[in-house]
């Protein structure tokens, strides 16, 4: 199943395969799709079995559309034994493992690599912790260069979600499951943000309050600081900027007031980081507006920051596709808050994205160029634009789908990709994909353009032909086409067939195509432009209902957010949510109803009890729980008693065995094996099937 065919259907596929026990983050990460409006199946792939499900009809193999993920522990690679056979043996392995990830990445298949944290275990010696953290440094490396697939490193999730301990050997003996509760729900959020930034369109536009907001104090009334809080503000926006988002201000203030905090030595923002800006004493949505006019870019691009809650009821009500974010009122509490808001996740920068700021100063060039020339050909000429077309690459196709999410006016079909799905449709045999580069002399417009397109029999049909409007008007879509029927001849085809489906801003390339095969400019239906090659006229024709692929199921499957909800959610998780301990308690706080044939509740008696009756409660989402209730009878299963067990071993200091849990399947007796074992002293330390040592 492609990517166009997967859209369709009303959920997605969250597929999971590991090198040792992973289920325990199912609970978790279902918590968050939730909580992001992602209607998800997860499924997991059989125990240990990553290379397996990687290749030609495994589970990750075939799930082309939906989101994939491999959870890895690399010390669980790095064999025990004599060191240099072990490391020998990591390091094939971890060779294997990266060519057959490059091997699925090449069939389309895609998704993200989850490196769990390295032990950290005093006894182990260190050329073993170095070979683990090279094997580490290989697969990051390696998924760079993969287009279809990312890596995510989850060792800064354990001081950013506050994860006290890593890894649990009583848990790890038991079941294979080394990690701790808490580390799961850290690799769960992990995995949510990473899903959530290749599902939702990023936002191009930052647009920031100046008093209160980038600094404390009132600027024009007094001394204003830019305490460490909001220097930290400063340097995170200045992160956002390097990775291609825009900065802006939308501010009630005199234009020359916010200009001299800016450019004062404490400012660690300044004016140049800033594309554009609204100064001004009017309501903040019209500057808004004014911005968005400005730069080009719909509202539904931008978030806007704001420490007034006023401010942010003003901007939501009138400007709703606005992602508007009231920051917190104490500025100790911001630095943390930017960083658990997840409205600024967004997949690996593209080269594009890291020059934005620099092509919108060019851009300014160009118009005050356009306003001078006399004439469009006398400002084509000063231009001096040069247009480079040539063969995708690898590293080309992560911009090509951007191209294809983002770029609407000059868009022949509005057909989305993803990496994945552009990487599945060239592996088929005919298919092609062309990339556009422009420059001219006020610098390098990038990668602009992209024409995927097919050849078969006597055609050569386009699947995709865009242009990012700020290269359009400037030839450089005539040279697109005049390459097309250049290779058409090279290739000895007679037509070049070009689909167009109408969208709502597609309407330039509607245009375009009136000039070269006669279609009227006011066409609605979708239809194919067909350009003949060998001397024929150009025409054009409907395309038939039945021959048509509709557009919704050709389009990517992202996050339907209203902006406000969108805001609701993301602020309360920035601002409740940064801890594991809090995810733990939001998570635990959604407990079902305790079954209505269940029997009679019998209420625990004394402390033993009413600590195991939590436990059970905890871990089985069902509350209450009474001294006379089965485990099992309520849900129990292998995983869940493993978590049990180790939170009775982590309250009382009492080692229990699975076995010894299906031996005493009550509250009541467990508590009483409990109480026991405290009164006497002698713990029970054999954690094997047999309960005994």
């Amino acid at each position: 199943m492609n990517q166009a065919e997967h859209v369709g259907t009303s959920g997605v596929s969250v597929c999971i395969a590991a090198n040792f026990t992973i289920e325990p983050i199912e609970e978790f990460l279902a918590y968050w799709l939730g909580e992001l409006g992602i209607d998800a199946e997860i499924r997991f792939a059989p125990y240990n079995q990553v290379f397996q499900q990687l290749l030609e009809g495994g589970l990750l193999r075939t799930n082309r559309g939906g989101i994939n993920l491999v959870a890895l522990d690399l010390d669980a690679w790095l064999v025990e034994g004599p060191f240099d056979k072990a490391h020998e043996q990591l390091q094939q392995t971890v060779g294997d493992f990266v060519g057959v990830l490059r091997s699925s990445g090449a069939e389309g298949a895609g998704g993200a690599v989850m490196l769990f944290p390295p032990s950290v275990n005093p006894e182990q010696s260190q050329e073993r912790a170095a070979a683990v953290a090279d094997a580490r440094r290989q697969i990051l490396a390696a998924c760079e260069s993969i287009a279809s697939w990312s890596a995510l490193d989850l060792a800064p999730t354990v001081p950013l979600y506050a994860v006290s301990e890593i890894r649990d050997p009583f848990t790890d003996e038991l079941g294979n499951i080394p990690f701790t509760e808490e580390m799961y729900v850290a690799a769960a959020t992990g995995a949510a943000r990473w899903i959530r930034s290749v599902r939702t369109k990023p936002r191009k536009v930052i647009v920031l309050d100046c008093d209160n907001t980038l600094w404390q104090g009132i600027c024009g009334e007094g001394a204003v600081q830019v305490t460490p809080p909001y220097r930290k503000l400063h340097e995170f926006m200045l992160r956002q900027r390097d990775d291609g988002v825009l900065l802006a201000l939308a501010s009630k203030n005199n234009e020359a007031d916010a200009m001299a905090v800016l450019e004062s030595s404490d400012s660690v923002l300044k004016p140049e980081h800033f594309t554009a800006w609204q100064i001004n004493w009017q309501p903040k949505s019209e500057s808004l507006k004014a911005l968005s006019e400005e730069l080009g870019l719909a509202l539904n691009s931008f978030i806007f920051l704001d420490d007034s809650p006023y401010e942010c009821m003003e901007v939501r009500n009138a400007c709703p596709d606005v992602l508007t974010v009231s920051l917190p009122t104490e500025a100790d509490a911001i630095p943390a808050f930017l960083e658990h808001l997840w409205a600024f996740d967004r997949p690996a920068a593209t080269e594009e994205d890291r020059n934005r700021a620099n092509t919108y100063q060019a851009e300014r060039q160009r118009a005050d160029l356009s306003r001078q020339a006399l004439t469009r050909e006398e400002f084509l000429a000063n231009l001096q634009i040069k247009t480079q077309i040539a063969a995708a690459t690898v590293a080309d196709l992560p911009r090509v789908a951007q191209l294809t999410q983002r770029t609407t006016q000059f868009n022949m079909t509005g057909v989305q990709h993803t990496v994945q799905s552009l990487t599945e449709r060239l592996a088929q045999a005919g298919n092609e994909c062309w990339t556009v580069r422009v420059r001219d002399v006020f610098g390098d417009y990038g990668l602009v353009g992209a024409i995927v397109f097919e050849t078969a029999g006597d055609n050569l049909r386009i699947d995709t032909l865009l242009l990012s409007c700020r290269a359009l008007g400037r030839g450089v879509e005539d040279r697109m086409i005049a390459d097309l029927k250049l290779s058409a001849v090279e290739r000895g085809v007679d037509r070049v067939l070009i689909p167009f489906v109408p969208t709502a801003r597609n309407r330039p390339a509607l245009e375009f195509l009136s000039r070269s095969c006669g279609v009227p400019d006011d066409a609605t239906d979708p239809f194919e432009c067909v350009l003949s090659i060998s001397g024929g006229s150009s025409e054009w024709r409907r395309i038939p209902e039945s021959a048509r692929t509709s557009q919704s199921a050709a389009m990517l499957s992202k996050t339907a957010w209203r902006s406000g909800d969108e805001a609701e959610t993301l602020v309360r998780i920035a601002g409740q949510l940064q801890t594991v301990q809090a995810m733990l308690a939001a998570i635990r706080n959604r407990m079902k109803r305790r079954p209505g044939d269940a029997g009679p509740f019998v209420a625990p008696q004394g402390d033993i009890e009413e600590a195991i009756a939590r436990i059970w409660s905890e871990c089985l989402a069902i509350a209450p729980i009474g001294a006379r209730d089965n485990f099992f009878d309520f849900g129990g299963q292998s995983l869940i008693a493993t978590r049990v067990l180790a939170k009775v071993r982590s309250d009382f200091g009492v080692e229990m065995s699975l076995t010894g849990l299906f031996e005493r399947p009550t509250v009541a007796e467990m508590a009483a094996h409990i109480a026991g074992v405290i009164s006497t002293g002698s713990g029970e330390r054999q954690i094997s099937a047999s309960g005994s040592r």
